[in-house]
């Protein structure tokens, strides 16, 4: 952008955007319907077609807002970096449209083209390939590096690596309970993942330390030592072991804490599912658990967002609480003989989280992507061979940094042989020909970039929001100061970035531990920070989350983390100048799906969404986690192996 005093009125300037001041001037943002913050992008208003946007360009970001990315070949991919985010609302803006049709012709065809190279894309040329091995599969991705949210940060340490996941960690573990639980994919024993599993103990420390970053939040606390922490107060140590003795809440919380996790009766229904489908979460603790207390919320809220649902109580489904083991409605397994789930399912999380289940996969359908790799370690840590990614003449290729801008059948859906797919890649726009194509990314891309696209489609895509996440990566140079605290997980109160972190026992690799587990080596610590903002309607919600995302800048962040690290961990002798080696920022704008009462089952006698979108559309399918409503790795595989052989079917 020029200079801020040539800014056209009612457009917002990048020291406005990345200096902070949209949320400075805040009251619009975070109490009112954030669309009202600006009302043109310059020439027009943006087409009230596109839900869930802002009224102002929003793409004309810089490195100053991204932020350093760490190390390795993942250090200009943290998260949606500035350029990935100024070319996609560039896209929003509908500033291609005029442009799309004059499109290069590159020549190139192929059996099949993949928009997304997240698990779903991945999976469907995997399933593809496998059936047909001779074929010609092609997957484009708007990032510089493929993954979706299963990627990794990397840092080097005094001389140690390090990992820190950007996002997507976790696969169900043991596999016994994870097939019980239909969170499984055979995929897992296919591309050669462990079957046995085996986790580091800490050297030099007596702290009960997670083997993940999920479970500590709340499922299983009694698992780590835990502190939770409140401004003006000494850490509180293990607060459910002595009734939160040292915690500053009132009482009546207190007991509804415990009561929370005692409730053990939920209503019997034969129809338990659909009936919690109908409602919100809290909806079900006021109604059926008889907990209405406002500090419960705020205790739930970022728990519930960060472990899957996005949103908190007041806007997600019963049900969806239920797919996240939240508390209360996480008793139904034990109606029909499955038992508690926060007893025995846990989740395994590689070091860079479930990146290295996703690279796995790249190494099946592209075998030199990772050089030489020939153990699970190798793949997670050998360097990519880039030139690898995009030869001709291989069944599989994958074409980076290339936003899909319009995918359309090449004449009438009922008669097209082909469909003809246009991206953008280093400023030009680029056409290519496919026999069939699988949109492998999320509804508010595939509603835009599929122009012929049936309304039935449209409108169950339109029912698709999506609510933001912010993963920091904090590099430590030791965590000597957690030791003496005596908590190898904090939990903390109040108005500050973030609200969790915690240390996690690494996975034994290839017979050695990938991290050092010692107080007085280095490690990271990771952080979900959501977006809730409780007494705004959904829609509202997720757009004014999204902005409050979007307007903070890397010094910003930076600044919020150092100072609540000192505040926390001061008394254990942390010196943020002496031990912070490192923090970077993964921004995901549209991270999880947010699902409201209604999503999983329909609402009126209407089919779900899903239902419809799973359908597909000529010679067009369609693949996402999303569509399942839950984003977890194994529904991701699960959506795009439906696409693949789907279209292995025309």
């Amino acid at each position: 952008m020029s200079d801020d005093s040539k800014a056209k009125p009612g457009s917002i300037s990048r020291r406005d955007f990345v200096g902070g001041t949209l949320i400075g001037s805040g009251a619009a943002l975070l109490t009112a319907s954030a669309p009202a913050l600006a009302k043109t992008r310059g020439k027009a208003p943006l087409p009230p077609a596109f839900p869930q946007t802002m009224a102002a360009p929003l793409n004309d970001l810089d490195d100053s807002w991204t932020g350093p990315g760490g190390v390795g070949d993942y250090a200009k991919a943290n998260g949606n970096t500035h350029d990935v985010v100024n070319a996609a609302h560039t896209f929003r803006n509908r500033d291609f449209d005029e442009r799309i049709s004059r499109a290069a012709d590159s020549g190139e065809h192929y059996d099949l083209a993949i928009v997304g190279a997240g698990f779903a894309g991945v999976t469907a040329a995997y399933t593809y390939l496998k059936e047909r091995p001779d074929a010609r599969v092609i997957i484009f991705d708007n990032h510089a590096m493929f993954g979706g949210e299963a990627r990794h940060n990397e840092f080097e340490v005094d001389g140690y690596r390090l990992w820190g996941p950007q996002g997507s960690t976790g696969a169900v573990w043991p596999l016994e309970d994870a097939k019980k639980i239909g969170m499984y994919s055979e995929l897992w024993e296919e591309v050669g993942m462990p079957m046995e599993l085996e986790w580091q103990e800490a050297s030099n420390s007596n702290l009960k330390i997670p083997h993940d970053t999920y479970t500590p939040m709340h499922i299983a606390w009694e698992k780590t030592d835990l502190g939770w922490f409140h401004d003006g107060h000494p850490m509180a140590v293990n607060p459910w072991s002595n009734r939160f003795k040292d915690v500053p809440i009132d009482d009546k919380t207190k007991q509804d804490l415990i009561w929370m996790e005692l409730y053990r009766q939920p209503p019997e229904r034969e129809d338990w599912d659909r009936w919690l489908d109908s409602m919100t979460y809290k909806e079900f603790m006021k109604n059926e658990m008889g907990i209405d207390n406002p500090a419960i919320d705020a205790y739930l809220n970022p728990f519930a967002a960060a472990m899957g649902c996005g949103l908190g109580t007041d806007v997600i489904s019963a049900f969806q609480a239920f797919n996240f083991i939240q508390p209360g409605v996480n008793q139904y397994p034990r109606q029909f003989g499955m038992g508690d789930p926060t007893d025995y399912v846990h989740l395994a999380s590689f070091p860079g989280g479930n990146t290295g289940i996703l690279r796995a996969i790249v190494h099946k359908i592209i075998p030199d992507v990772f050089g030489e790799a020939n153990s699970l370690t190798g793949i997670i840590s050998n360097p990519i061979n880039w030139k690898a990614l995009d030869r001709p003449n291989q069944p599989a290729r994958m074409r980076l940094n290339s936003l899909v801008v319009n995918v359309h059948h090449d004449g009438s859906v009922d008669t097209a042989s082909m469909v003809n797919v246009t991206y953008l890649k280093s400023g030009e726009l680029r056409k290519v020909t496919a026999d069939k194509v699988i949109m492998a990314g999320q509804q508010h891309l595939n509603k835009r970039v599929v122009a012929d696209l049936p309304d039935s489609h449209r409108e169950a895509m339109g029912q698709f929001m999506h609510s933001p996440m912010l993963i920091v990566n904090v590099a430590l140079r030791n965590w000597k100061f957690m030791d003496k605290l005596g908590v190898a997980s904090v939990r903390w109160f109040g108005d500050d970035l973030g609200w969790f972190t915690t240390l996690r026992r690494q996975m034994i690799l290839d017979g050695e531990e990938p991290m050092p587990l010692d107080p007085a080596k280095p490690t990271v610590l990771t952080m979900y920070n959501s977006f809730c903002i409780p007494g705004l309607p959904v829609e509202q919600q997720c757009v004014t989350a999204r902005m409050k995302l979007f307007s903070m800048s890397y010094a910003q962040v930076e600044k919020q983390i150092r100072a609540q690290f000192t505040r926390m961990f001061g008394p254990g002798g942390f010196d943020a100048d002496r031990d912070i080696a490192g923090i970077t920022l993964n921004r995901q704008g549209h991270a999880y799906v947010v699902t409201p009462p209604g999503f999983f089952f329909g609402k009126n006698g209407e089919p779900p969404p899903s239902d419809i979108i799973r359908e597909p559309h000529g010679r067009i399918a369609f693949a996402h986690a999303e569509l399942m409503g839950f984003q977890m790795w194994e529904g991701a595989s699960h959506e795009g192996e439906r696409a693949a052989k789907q279209m292995l079917q025309i």
